[in-house]
């Protein structure tokens, strides 16, 4: 006599079978899953939108040499961000965190947008502001997203979190492109800040409908730890290499940058000239 037959798979649903060529993604994780994507495109297309107006001002303004010595500023800066930021972190949750920041953030481009109209040259701080907001808002949802899941969730739902980022990204260069030379580099600004408000409360919207996992909602809705981000750093070897990488990456990207930097505002004056009366042609070139 035959064993007895084994019990049938349980049916995928829709959402399961038509992420299942990028990500195995379960049926209690598909809605936390899509929404944490859409966030991530959205937050990568903004960053890449706000990244063609700082090369817009940043070069309009100062030109390469000005861009290279403002990337020195950004490393001082955070040696009192970090710290800040730790301690912020040590005194509310975690979806707190990440909606604060964010706000925070997406006020800054309402003070810019008011410079711009008062006519005053914003291509240093708006570099400044830039810089800190990649290593600070984006690495910040990339944590939010990691404090989500399980390793084992992670695994298997980050390649389609990592595809909406990729997607979000070349999406925001194509528009800012479109953007500057149809409308103008102030639009970007305005879009920015629309932007992370929206992801502001979608983060709030996934935190409600996140996976459950074993551990209590207390201990989701505990603050960070308090302690040095830079003690933690020299007291560990292997991240001691990481930082070591860090750091002759960015020299490798900022020297990059400089030369192309410096190609592009000798091309703009080349085509357009130098005069006052050519800023708006100059521009758009860069």
């Amino acid at each position: 006599m035959s064993g007895a037959a084994s019990a049938p798979a349980p049916r995928r649903t829709i959402g399961e079978r038509a992420l299942s060529p990028i990500a195995d993604v379960r049926q209690d994780e598909v809605a936390s899953a899509l929404l944490l994507t859409l966030i991530m495109f959205l937050i990568l297309a903004g960053y890449y939108m706000l990244k063609t107006a700082r090369e817009v001002f940043i070069l309009g303004e100062g030109g390469a040499e000005v861009k290279s010595y403002s990337a020195a500023g950004q490393a001082i800066l955070l040696l009192g961000l970090v710290p800040a930021y730790g301690a912020f972190a040590s005194r509310v949750s975690r979806i707190q965190l990440v909606q604060w920041v964010t706000l925070f953030f997406a006020s800054h481009l309402a003070l810019f947008l008011m410079a711009l109209s008062a006519g005053w040259q914003i291509g240093v701080p708006y570099f400044l502001w830039l810089g800190i907001f990649n290593l600070m808002v984006i690495a910040q949802f990339w944590a939010f997203a990691n404090d989500l899941y399980t390793p084992e969730q992670g695994k298997r739902i980050f390649p389609l979190i990592g595809v909406g980022s990729s997607l979000g990204a070349w999406v925001g260069s194509v528009r800012a492109g479109q953007v500057v030379t149809s409308i103008g580099t102030e639009r970007l600004l305005l879009a920015g800040a629309i932007i992370l408000v929206i992801c502001a409360f979608l983060a709030r919207l996934v935190y409600a409908m996140r996976p459950r996992r074993e551990h209590s909602k207390a201990a989701d809705d505990k603050p960070l730890e308090a302690g040095s981000g830079f003690g933690m750093i020299f007291s560990d070897r292997y991240l001691m290499l990481i930082a070591a990488l860090a750091v002759l990456l960015n020299v490798v990207n900022t020297t990059g940058e400089y030369l192309f930097g410096r190609y592009v505002v000798d091309m703009a004056n080349a085509t357009h000239g130098t005069g006052p009366e050519a800023a708006a042609a100059r521009g758009q070139l860069l």
